[in-house]
């Protein structure tokens, strides 16, 4: 499915909230940020933190748009000022317009924006270690699992242990590689 990524604006926040409300049952228990009757208030204050992170500076989180114009998710990458600590990476998508590819396509294109930084050269996925749906995804733009750690992760049940996903920068030999093999599917 084609869509656009961009920043959510308070228009935004009626559909925000409804996908949030119809989407519970694949959110729960992993966003611990969502929760019954969320509200448009709540989406518009979440709106205006992404915009203030955006000038810091801090983070990138985006709105994902059909070309309708539906809300489809989010997704967003999160900077780290501790050169030590990776860039981040969250995806949600709104449960009706699941398995169709559109939170890949989200991560591989924020991953995209992130190591056109030069800055940037390893961008960290976390995920609970039940929540198949988001493993699969990083798995399937190439992530590779570092570890598993137990509490990196607190749900409202408490912490819970967490697949620990790398992707790095591809070296110049590899992004010329894949470069070609672009260029012999067109």
């Amino acid at each position: 499915m084609d869509f656009i990524m961009r920043a959510f604006e308070d228009a935004d926040a009626a559909p925000f909230a409804q996908a949030v409300n119809q989407s519970l049952d694949t959110l729960l228990p992993w966003m611990t940020w969502a929760h019954k009757n969320y509200t448009e208030d709540e989406a518009r204050l979440w709106f205006h933190l992404t915009h203030l992170q955006r000038q810091q500076g801090t983070a990138n989180e985006m709105g994902l748009f059909a070309a309708d114009g539906r809300l489809l998710g989010g997704a967003g990458l999160r900077y780290s000022s501790n050169p030590l600590i990776p860039t981040s990476i969250g995806y949600w998508v709104h449960s009706n317009e699941q398995r169709q590819g559109i939170a890949s396509e989200a991560v591989r294109r924020l991953v995209t924006s992130a190591f056109s930084q030069p800055d940037i050269d390893v961008v960290e996925i976390l995920v609970a270690e039940r929540n198949i749906a988001s493993r699969s995804v990083a798995e399937k733009v190439g992530a590779k699992i570092i570890a598993i750690r137990y509490g990196l992760i607190v749900l409202d049940n408490g912490p819970v242990s967490t697949v620990i996903y790398h992707l790095h920068r591809p070296s110049s030999d590899e992004s010329e590689d894949s470069i070609a093999r672009e260029s012999r599917l067109i």
